[in-house]
């Protein structure tokens, strides 16, 4: 099996074959393996379109094909047309990469049926990526070797870039680095004689409270300031010292521009109010991407004159043998003195590409089938899904000091509902109440990611509460039905906030929430075959009361009061005012 790999080949001559046996021969194993990466860039980009810290991953799938064309033009010679490796290593080689072609194979089936209901399971998205990546290179070490896996390995991976960061590390890093931010802020607003109050997350200033992630969301531009250095390292083919140096450097560049933009949305807001945060937010946000990715670019300009490896420094090394008939897959020996830079033509010779021809077609009809199995799997339990029971919240909007609870723009589009219902009001007893009902409709893929953002530790948490006791679910009644709530306890400044937050899904034989185990649940929902089911959530939060037990004695009381039972939320007039009106 090595020696094939090794030995010679007539090259295939334009005029032998028809022209569709050429296209079938040629561009159809291409186009099945196209499919693996597809489906990749299909399923990426649920969280790309969903979570805007992750929108730069629109561009990365173009930029990694510009920087693959890039390497493409200067490629070396295949590693055929070199000195062959000893046999015994040849074939060591060769088994240990099929162990892991064999490997990534198995695991892409799960991986892909998991990942279709779970496109926010960090893990499962870089098992996904890690497995297609394994492919593709694989697939150019049959058509090169290792020179031709050296060569396009950073394209390739590149997509790695705009895979979702494990869960701990993304939140560490955002919550930590937001401290940081308001706490500058706050004390730069000091200097310019603003008096401002940090509490967490939160910046208080005359006009108000505005939260970071609010007025400085751009500091998960981090994220697409590493992308960039990244691109701009490989455009230019800089020495990984140096690319070193740009990563870090357009690190602290995008914190720094983040520091300003919020110090000066924090400015701006206790002049002129915190309405200017919605006028301004996305201007100021794209203003500092641009900025930070021009100067990115102006510094690896820089740094290319001196420390980069020039294209000429890289097709020097090439190994361009004349007279073998092995010296190229692409070019016919009466054409090998054409320049690189010509458009290729794809005349592989037969030792080349015959192995890896069979290659891509396997590959391409497994991606097909683990799609088409992952289809038949959802499918078949969609029509065993329970029965939904509508329900939507009916708030007391008489009750004293009642009023709509206004959500920004910018919470909008991070929450992505198609319904909502917010109040606050005081009970008889003194207590005062927060109530927030948001609905996302079925048949949307991104419905369920949008609905388990929706948490008491990500909202209240960004907004300065610790949260002292995480109680577990509660099942409280309404009118017969039973609604699971997870009870929280949390607290600032003496303040003590008692929160009640239910997840309801459509078709669920038995209601969860968001149960003991996020890995048990989600995992529960791939064996129970759901998918693209509508989501809806209620929060109460009440204060006033002396612990949790009097907490939710009061809530299980006033509970049914708060159900308008029987009602179908997608009829409701979609709620567009909360904020707006």
């Amino acid at each position: 099996m090595e020696s094939d790999q090794y030995s010679t080949g007539a090259p295939i001559s334009p005029g032998q074959p028809s022209s569709l046996n050429r296209v079938l021969r040629t561009w159809l194993p291409i186009a099945l393996f196209s499919v693996l990466w597809l489906d990749l860039i299909r399923q990426l980009s649920y969280m790309w379109e969903s979570n805007e810290q992750y929108a730069f991953g629109w561009f990365v799938p173009i930029l990694a094909l510009g920087l693959l064309w890039k390497r493409w033009l200067d490629r070396p010679a295949p590693a055929s047309s070199l000195q062959p490796p000893p046999v015994n290593q040849s074939r060591t080689t060769q088994r240990r990469l099929l162990v892991v072609v064999l490997l990534a194979a198995l695991i892409l089936l799960p991986a892909r049926v998991i990942h279709e209901v779970n496109q926010d399971w960090a893990l499962f998205s870089w098992l996904l990526t890690l497995a297609v990546v394994a492919f593709s290179l694989y697939a150019v070490f049959l058509l090169g070797g290792w020179p031709w896996v050296r060569h396009f390995a950073f394209p390739i991976c590149f997509i790695l870039v705009a895979v979702r960061w494990p869960y701990r590390i993304e939140n560490s890093l955002t919550y930590r680095l937001m401290g940081v931010v308001a706490t500058l802020t706050v004390e730069f607003l000091g200097w310019l004689g603003v008096p401002a109050v940090q509490h967490g997350n939160v910046i208080e200033v005359a006009t108000g409270t505005l939260g970071v992630d609010e007025a400085c969301s751009g500091i998960r531009s981090f994220q697409s300031s590493l992308m960039a250095a990244l691109f701009l390292g490989e455009l230019y083919r800089l020495r990984v010292w140096a690319r070193a140096g740009l990563v870090f450097g357009g690190l602290a560049l995008a914190f720094g521009l983040n520091v300003t933009r919020t110090l000066i949305l924090s400015w701006q807001a206790d002049k002129s109010g915190l309405s200017v945060i919605d006028k301004w937010h996305d201007p100021a946000g794209f203003t500092i991407t641009i900025a930070c990715f021009v100067v990115l670019w102006g510094v690896a300009v820089l740094v290319r004159k001196r420390w980069g490896q020039s294209m000429e420094d890289g097709t020097s090394k090439m190994e361009k043998p004349q007279s073998s008939p092995r010296s190229s897959i692409l070019h016919p020996p009466s054409s090998s003195h054409r320049p690189l830079t010509t458009v290729p033509q794809f005349q592989f010779s037969a030792f080349s590409f015959q192995h890896c021809r069979r290659y891509l077609v396997a590959v391409g009809c497994w991606s097909l089938l683990c799609i088409g199995v992952t289809e038949v799997w959802y499918r078949a339990h969609e029509h065993n899904q329970s029965p939904t029971v509508a329900w939507w919240a009916q708030f007391p909007t008489n009750s004293p000091g009642a009023r709509e609870i206004p959500i920004s723009k910018l919470a909008r589009s991070k929450l992505n509902y198609d319904h909502a219902s917010t109040l606050s009001w005081e009970e008889p007893d003194g207590s005062k109440w927060s109530a927030y009902c948001f609905r996302w409709n079925a048949g949307v893929a991104t419905s369920r990611m949008s609905a388990r953002d929706h948490r008491p530790e990500y909202c209240l948490g960004g907004s300065g509460y610790n949260c002292q006791a995480d109680l577990g679910v509660r099942y409280l009644s309404a009118h017969g039905l039973e609604l699971p709530f997870r009870t929280y306890i949390f607290e600032r400044s003496e303040v003590v906030l008692y929160v009640f937050h239910c997840l309801w899904e459509d078709g669920a034989a038995k209601q969860k929430g968001f149960g003991t185990s996020k890995y048990l649940d989600r995992l529960e929902t791939v064996l129970e075959g759901k998918r693209r089911l509508g989501q809806q959530t209620l929060e109460i939060i009440v204060s006033g009361y002396p612990d949790i037990e009097t907490a939710e004695a009061a809530v299980r009381q006033r509970l049914p009061s708060l159900i308008q039972f029987g009602t179908a939320p997608d009829k409701i007039t979609s709620l567009d005012q909360p904020g707006e009106r």
